[in-house]
């Protein structure tokens, strides 16, 4: 997987680099797609956020046009994400579906109701959540204002820190590629292992979460 991401940043960033007047558009519609539920289980984020980062750091494109189009592209699919879950919350939750069953629903319910707000946030962190909390977040009827409160500043702060990487260190491209590439399997082992671990930590230490609770302010 990390061989075909760093594969496909390096394929992506050459034909940005010789298409400059399409690049702009290309990179929004990448931003948009991986973040709107559907299209975002089957588009990797990173490669569009990577080489549009390296390419405006190497001054190939202008950084600030880089910047508007990842933002404005993330911001129209976290919203789209969010009124589709929003306006399919009734249906996507039925009896006898192995993963979205009304006992799911609850769970999840009580997830944001304690966790909402965090977890909002730190989703575009995290970017192997970002593609799917802001319809969960419609789904169980968080409000669109405190959604966006949420989710825009995770935005800015999920992208900047690709954004920062490409301008500081983007003629050094080919480095961060290798690195990608050598070491991405063993930082999503450490994500994964740091979860695993916070999670047994609150089960066996802490009480489990009340359950349900559907209205989330």
């Amino acid at each position: 997987m990390e061989l075909i991401i760093a594969n496909g940043i390096g394929a992506l960033a050459g034909w940005l680099g010789s298409h400059q007047q399409e690049a702009y558009i290309i990179l929004f519609l990448g931003a948009f797609f991986e973040t709107l539920i559907g299209p975002s289980f089957f588009i990797p984020g990173e490669i569009f956020l990577l080489a549009g980062s390296i390419l405006g750091g190497t001054y190939v494109l202008n950084i600030w046009y880089v910047a508007l189009a990842l933002y404005s592209g993330a911001l129209l699919g976290d919203n789209s994400s969010y009124f589709i879950g929003y306006r399919s919350s009734g249906t996507i939750f039925k009896e006898g579906r192995r993963i979205f069953n009304p006992e799911n629903y609850k769970k999840g319910a009580a997830f944001f109701s304690r966790y909402g707000n965090r977890a909002i946030f730190l989703a575009r962190i995290l970017g192997p959540l970002s593609w799917i909390t802001p319809c969960l977040a419609g789904v169980y009827r968080v409000r669109y204002s405190t959604f966006l409160i949420y989710n825009t500043p995770g935005i800015f702060v999920g992208i900047g820190e690709f954004l920062i990487v490409g301008y500081f260190f983007g003629n050094q491209y080919q480095t961060i590629l290798n690195i990608i590439q050598y070491y991405f399997l063993i930082i999503i082992v450490i994500v994964i292992a740091i979860f695993a671990i916070y999670w047994f930590w609150r089960t066996k230490y802490q009480n489990p979460l009340p359950y349900p609770i559907l209205k989330i302010s």
